[in-house]
Parts: C-alpha cells; sequence; structure tokens
C-alpha cells in the first residue's frame, strides 16, 4: 500500500497535466476508390469551412486532412488521415454542428458515414516545438507531410533532444534557405500503447512538393555536425514508420 500512494499520486498528477495540454487527434479512414473523390470534394467545400468557423471561435487550433500517397498497399491500407486539435480536450467540437453552416445539406449527406470506415485512432500531446519556414504560409506553402512514428527506450531523452538539438539546427536550416523541409514539430503519443503499435513519439516534416518529401536528403549542401546522431542512434529501437501524406485542407489558428 506504501508503494501503492506514490504511484498513484503521480498518475493522477500526470492526467491532470495532461488534460490541461493541447490534445491531438489522428484518425485513419479507409476510403474506397469510387467514394474518394466525392469523399474529397466534402472535406474542402464543406468540413474546411467549418473547421476555418470552429477556428475561429476558439474552439479548434488545428484541422488537416491528408491523403496517403507513395504506398505501395494503397488499397488495403487507410488511405486518408484526419488531424485536429483542440483547445480544450473537456470542450469538444460539436461536429454535427456543421448543419447550421450549411441548412441546405442534410445531415446524413455532410457527416459522409456511408464513404469511409474509421480504422485507427492515435491521441498526442502537442509539445509546442513546431516551427514555420521563413516567409511561409502554412495554408499555402505546405503541399506535402511526412509522418514520422518513432519507438525509443529514453522518452524524455528523445524529446528533448529534439527540443534542444533537432529543433534549432532546423530553424538555422530553414533562416539559411539550407532545406526542402517548409515546417516541422513533435508530440508525444498517449495513446495507443500496444504490442501491435509500440512507437512513444512522432515528428512531421512538411514540403511543398511530393519530390522534396521523398528525400532522402532533406538539406542542401548542409551536414549535421560529426557525431549529431550517435546518441539519438543508441537511444533508438527499430526502424522509424514513415508515412507521406498529399494535404487536401489544412486550417489553423494564427
Amino acid at each position: 500500500m506504501k508503494k501503492a500512494f506514490p504511484v498513484l499520486l503521480v498518475l493522477l498528477m500526470s492526467f491532470s497535466f495532461i488534460n490541461a495540454q493541447d490534445v491531438t487527434t489522428h484518425m485513419y479512414r479507409k476510403v474506397a476508390p469510387e467514394n474518394l473523390a466525392e469523399y474529397l470534394d466534402k472535406e474542402v467545400n464543406f468540413w474546411s469551412k467549418f473547421s476555418q468557423s470552429e477556428i475561429d471561435k476558439g474552439n479548434l487550433k488545428f484541422w488537416a486532412v491528408l491523403q496517403r500517397v507513395g504506398s505501395e498497399n494503397l488499397r488495403d491500407e487507410p488511405n486518408i488521415l484526419l488531424i485536429t486539435q483542440i483547445n480544450d480536450i473537456n470542450k469538444p467540437v460539436n461536429w454535427k454542428s456543421i448543419q447550421q453552416l450549411f441548412p441546405q445539406e442534410k445531415l446524413k449527406d455532410l457527416m459522409m458515414e456511408d464513404l469511409f470506415i474509421n480504422t485507427d485512432e492515435f491521441y498526442l500531446r502537442d509539445l509546442g516545438n513546431d516551427i514555420v519556414g521563413p516567409n511561409i504560409n502554412p495554408e499555402k506553402d505546405y503541399k506535402y507531410v511526412r509522418i514520422n512514428y518513432h519507438n525509443m527506450k529514453d522518452v524524455w531523452w528523445h524529446l528533448n533532444f529534439e527540443a534542444q538539438k533537432v529543433k534549432p539546427f532546423f530553424e538555422e536550416a530553414m533562416k539559411n534557405g539550407k532545406t526542402r523541409i517548409k515546417g516541422w514539430g513533435n508530440s508525444l503519443i498517449l495513446t495507443p500503447k500496444s504490442d501491435n503499435f509500440k512507437y512513444k513519439t512522432e515528428s512531421h516534416d512538411y514540403f511543398s512538393t511530393f519530390r522534396d518529401a521523398l528525400g532522402p536528403n532533406d538539406f542542401v549542401d548542409l551536414d549535421f555536425p560529426e557525431g549529431f546522431f550517435k546518441d539519438w542512434q543508441n537511444n533508438y529501437v527499430g526502424e522509424r514508420n514513415v508515412r507521406i501524406y498529399k494535404i487536401i485542407a489544412l486550417k489553423r489558428a494564427k
């Protein structure tokens, strides 16, 4: 019992801390090829406008719909990723209120539930490390994103390394026009945590072209300092889970 109380206290403190932070959702969807055009059209013409209205009200911070590209197994895997970041996890967005914005449309048609299947849902905590390149307008200049899921021995060492080493290096490279990356950020994965999904953190790189998103070299005439990633590699477990997406629509708070 004496050991249980400190553990419980830590869990309660952790929950309170997470509860107060920005929470981002990664919702994976599978849309059949014959439904894809209609699905994307509604995301652009209805849901992007609704999301902007929720951002204007202060309910949302970020919303994006992404289409998977560059995969050999697109017919079997989820091909859509919907990302949302709300301001307050205790005040979820009322998605069905979209009909108030488009009263001439049927709610059933707006919700599009007959066009897709939700396959996976991840919750992440934003860490406030997002950076945007000089003279970059994310809503216009972000065309593709490379999402990386990471696994490692020591999560907090990894996150500190990204905040203290990777972020400043990327910022300097963006400032000097030495990288093809237009924006970068990272998050802590809250759930799921299982044998089937062992990844603990996520990072994302934004690009203006598909060619740039493919890599392999994101930096132009610029090398990382010698030994830059040595400790990072020693802390890393397995391989990154890397996925490239075309950005269909993106809205973010200014």
